[in-house]
């Protein structure tokens, strides 16, 4: 289960993340797990705590004797307490459980409460302890959050890139860099990048120093988190295209609809959410699949009318190219005007965010607040003709702030 927080302990977590880049998990304590101590381990804290080396559940016999105990440190206002955690599965069915020890005295001292929001991550200081805070009640101060933590490395780099964005801001409209013609999606952001000396390359690092990505737009639209194409093994689609380069043409061929716009074509120009919510009418919806760490496109096959899985994606991949799209982003929001044959462009609204947490980001597909979308045509038959538009994962902008670490305001125009 993914655990939502509320709006004031939003707040603690974004304090967190300016110190915090490691990714966390949420558990809202209940009267059961404190009397009981024995708290469901979920396939996204399994993975986490795989990925630091520190458990592998299914190397553990069953009984909590056999479990793995860890060091952790519970952040408290100006305080740490050392304790352990149990890593186990339980005797009878082997379920993944972990414990905390001492809980129920922090309960009897009111240092936690059933209903608290516990957030458990990592410290890059502390090798291997686990870091416990209670955002709730008894949150820690910055100071204990830096001496936990470490430096705010982001909001180093920000102190040179926000002045010149403010500079440029001031300076009211700016000549499109590309020079005259058509407009472009893209050219309100190349032309910021311009003024701000960034040079256009393909490089996976974000735009600034390495540390913050830029990203600018016009429109009132969803904001693009990245692109990344979808696997097919197993899938119709692999049936259907025996060349793996060709499947998101395939897909487009095999799922779409007779285009209005290029005629002898098919085209698909859809947005996809979750079933609660899947944005389309052409039957396609996400589906996450824990177990298999895996986020599923399930759609109706136009042949068989059967509902099944048409395109997938591990969770280790989408976890991978969040990160390396998004460590921070700065979202700059642009207007434009035209003077003759030439666009140009002023930067109104910024805001810094950091820390993409992927736990997040599953729960938000889950929700409906982020959404793929998937747009392109191509031939009827034969040789695959046509374009794909990017197919992109993409956030409503009110789900910004869930997603990221923290966000930050900018004032350009003050």
């Amino acid at each position: 289960m993914i655990f939502e927080p509320y709006t004031d302990e939003m707040k603690v977590i974004n304090t967190i993340h300016k110190y915090n880049e490691s990714e966390y998990i949420l558990i809202r304590l209940t009267a059961t797990m404190i009397e009981k101590n024995n708290i469901d381990a979920n396939a996204l804290f399994r993975d986490l705590l795989l990925s630091k080396g520190l458990v592998k559940y299914e190397d553990l016999l069953n009984g909590g004797k056999n479990g793995v105990r860890k060091n952790a440190e519970f952040l408290l206002n100006e305080t740490q307490i050392s304790l352990k955690m149990n890593f186990y599965r339980t005797m009878a069915r082997g379920d993944r459980r972990f414990s905390i020890y001492g809980l129920s005295t922090l309960f009897k001292e009111g240092k936690v409460n059933v209903g608290d929001l516990l957030y458990i991550s990592f410290s890059n200081l502390i090798e291997n302890d686990l870091i416990i805070i209670n955002l709730t009640n008894n949150t820690p101060t910055e100071v204990e959050l830096q001496n936990a933590f470490g430096i705010d490395e982001i909001a180093d780099s920000a102190s040179r890139l926000i002045p010149q964005v403010k500079a440029i801001a001031k300076l009211g409209y700016h000549r499109n860099s590309k020079g005259t013609g058509k407009l472009s999606p893209k050219d309100s952001g190349d032309t910021l990048e311009y003024l701000l000396g960034i040079k256009t390359n393909n490089s996976p690092e974000a735009d600034f120093e390495g540390k913050i990505e830029i990203k600018t737009k016009l429109a009132k639209t969803l904001d693009t988190l990245f692109t990344l194409r979808p696997r097919f093994d197993g899938t119709k689609i692999e049936k259907y295209e025996t060349k793996d380069r060709n499947r998101v043409s395939a897909f487009a061929r095999y799922y779409g609809y007779d285009s209005d716009k290029h005629e002898g074509y098919k085209s698909l120009y859809i947005t996809i959410g979750s079933k609660v919510a899947p944005q389309n009418n052409r039957n396609f919806y996400l589906e996450v699949n824990e177990e298999d760490r895996q986020v599923e496109i399930w759609g109706q096959d136009p042949i068989t009318n059967k509902t099944e899985i048409t395109a997938y994606w591990f969770f280790s991949d989408l976890q991978k190219e969040l990160y390396k799209k998004h460590p921070a982003t700065l979202w700059v929001k642009a207007k434009k005007r035209v003077i003759g044959d030439t666009v140009e462009f002023c930067y109104t609204e910024a805001e810094l965010s950091r820390s993409p947490q992927f736990s997040t980001f599953i729960s938000l597909i889950k929700s409906g607040g982020i959404t793929y979308d998937w747009r392109g045509y191509t031939s009827m038959e034969g040789a695959y003709k046509g374009k794909n538009h990017g197919n992109a994962w993409r956030i409503r902008s009110k789900y910004r702030q869930h997603l990221f670490g923290t966000i930050e305001v900018i004032e350009l125009l003050e």
